[in-house]
C-alpha cells in the first residue's frame, strides 16, 4: 500500500483544471466508492455538476475501503506531472501503437491521466523506472558464459515467467503475491524494476474520530540493471537471500541458465582505493616477479553517463601525474586488468578481475598463484577465502 499524499489533489481549483471528460473516465469504475463517501459521480458525457470541493475533500480523507487503483493512480499522477513524464509517455505510447493524442491546450496532467485509463500497466511501469533516478548501491556479478549470448531484451513470455516464479518466492516467504516486472531500455543497458509486496504492518490510525488500526503491506521494488555488452547484471535489492534468488530467476528465464550469474560476491577492487602501489607487492608471493596495473573501466555518472576505459602501461602512473582521478565509491571502476611475470615466464600474462565474482585468467594454470597474490592483497573478501582457495 503506498502512503498517500494527496498534495495537489487537495485543492479543488487543481482539480477543477483537469479536463472534465478526462476526469470522468478516470473516476467512474470507481463511483460506487465516491457513492459511499456521499459523492454521486455524473456519467461520462453527462453535463451534470460535479463538487469539486466534495472530491477533494475525499481525497484528502481516504479510508480502508479505498479502491487500490484510486490510491495507486493518485501517487502516479502527483508524480508524473511535469514535462519528462509527458515525454516519456508519449515515447512509450508511440512504441506501443496507443493514440494518446489530444487538443494543444492538454496539460501534463490530462495527458497522464488519459494514458492512465487507457493503458495503466504502461503508467505503471514508467513510474517504476523513475525510481531509477534515486541514487542506489548496487552490485555487479558478472556472467562466466563465454561467449557472451547476444541479447536484445526479455520478451513478454520471459516477463510473465519472471513474475510468475518471483511471486512463488515472495509468497513463500511471506510477502504476499502480485509481483510485477517493468522492463526497460537504455542503449546496451536493460533496465527492470521488480515491484512486490514487504512484510505486513500493523499501524494505529484514526477513522471516523475513533482510534483504531491499519494493517496493510507495503510495496518494495527492486532494481536490475543488465549491461548486454560485458554481460554483468546490477542489482539493488532489500536481502542477500533476494539478491541470489533474483539473479537465479533472471538468469533461468532470460537466459536458461540459473547460474548464468554466479551470486558469490568475492572479489572487490577496494585495494586500488585503498592501498594504492602497495596494492600490487608481491614479493611474499614465490613464483611472481611483478605485478602491474594496466587498464580500468569507469562508471562515469556526470551527464551524459557512459563507461570509460583507460588502457596504459602503468595505471597507477596516471593517477600519480593527475591524469586519472579514482572515482569516490569503487562500485564505480567495473574491472581492473592487470599484467603478471611469472618467474621463468618468457613473457607477462594478463589476468582481469571483474567485481564482485569473476576474474579472467590468461592462461587456467596461473589461478594457484594468483588467488594467493589476490587474497594477500585483499582482492579477495575475507569471508569468501574457503571459496577461492
Amino acid at each position: 500500500m503506498a502512503t498517500l499524499n494527496p498534495g495537489k489533489f487537495a485543492n479543488p481549483e487543481i482539480i477543477g483544471q483537469i479536463r472534465r471528460d478526462l476526469l470522468l473516465a478516470w473516476l467512474w469504475p470507481m463511483r460506487d466508492y465516491f457513492a459511499r463517501r456521499g459523492l454521486h459521480l455524473p456519467p461520462p458525457g453527462s453535463d451534470a455538476h460535479l463538487s469539486c470541493d466534495t472530491l477533494a475533500g475525499i481525497l484528502m480523507d481516504p479510508t480502508p475501503d479505498m479502491p487500490p487503483e484510486l490510491l495507486e493512480s493518485l501517487c502516479i499522477f502527483r508524480d508524473m506531472d511535469n514535462d519528462s513524464a509527458t515525454d516519456a509517455l508519449r515515447d512509450a505510447a508511440q512504441l506501443q501503437g496507443l493514440d494518446l493524442r489530444l487538443t494543444p491546450d492538454a496539460t501534463a496532467l490530462d495527458l497522464v491521466v488519459h494514458a492512465w485509463t487507457k493503458a495503466p500497466r504502461m503508467v505503471e511501469a514508467l513510474y517504476a523506472r523513475l525510481d531509477l533516478k534515486r541514487p542506489r548501491s548496487f552490485k555487479c556479478f558478472a556472467t562466466d558464459a563465454d561467449p557472451l549470448p547476444a541479447f536484445t531484451g526479455a520478451v513478454p513470455e520471459q516477463i510473465t515467467t519472471l513474475e510468475r516464479a518471483l511471486d512463488s518466492y515472495y509468497e513463500a516467504v511471506k510477502r504476499g503475491t502480485g509481483a510485477k516486472v517493468f522492463a526497460s531500455q537504455q542503449g546496451e543497458t536493460h533496465l527492470y524494476v521488480v515491484r512486490h509486496g514487504a512484510i505486513c504492518r500493523r499501524q494505529g490510525a484514526m477513522h471516523n474520530g475513533r482510534h483504531t488500526s491499519l494493517f496493510f503491506r507495503p510495496v518494495r521494488y527492486d532494481v536490475l540493471k543488465y549491461d548486454s555488452l560485458h554481460g554483468e547484471m546490477a542489482v539493488n535489492c532489500c536481502a542477500e537471500n533476494e539478491r541470489r534468488v533474483l539473479l537465479r530467476h533472471f538468469g533461468r528465464c532470460l537466459f536458461g541458465r540459473p547460474d548464468f550469474f554466479p551470486a558469490a560476491a568475492r572479489y572487490s577492487l577496494c585495494p586500488l582505493l585503498r592501498d594504492g602501489r602497495a596494492s600490487l607487492v608481491c614479493a611474499d608471493v614465490p613464483g611472481i616477479e611483478w605485478v602491474r596495473l594496466v587498464g580500468v573501466d569507469l562508471d562515469v555518472q556526470e551527464f551524459p553517463k557512459h563507461r570509460d576505459t583507460k588502457r596504459a602501461y602503468d595505471i597507477f602512473e596516471l593517477v600519480e601525474n593527475g591524469k586519472l582521478r579514482w572515482p569516490a565509491d569503487v562500485e564505480q571502476i567495473k574491472r581492473a586488468a592487470f599484467l603478471v611475470k611469472f618467474w621463468r615466464a618468457p613473457k607477462p600474462r594478463r589476468f582481469t578481475i571483474v567485481p564482485c565474482n569473476h576474474v579472467i585468467y590468461g592462461r587456467p594454470e596461473d589461478s594457484r598463484l594468483l588467488q594467493k597474490f589476490m587474497r594477500l592483497r585483499g582482492f579477495i573478501d575475507p569471508e569468501e577465502k574457503s571459496l577461492a582457495a
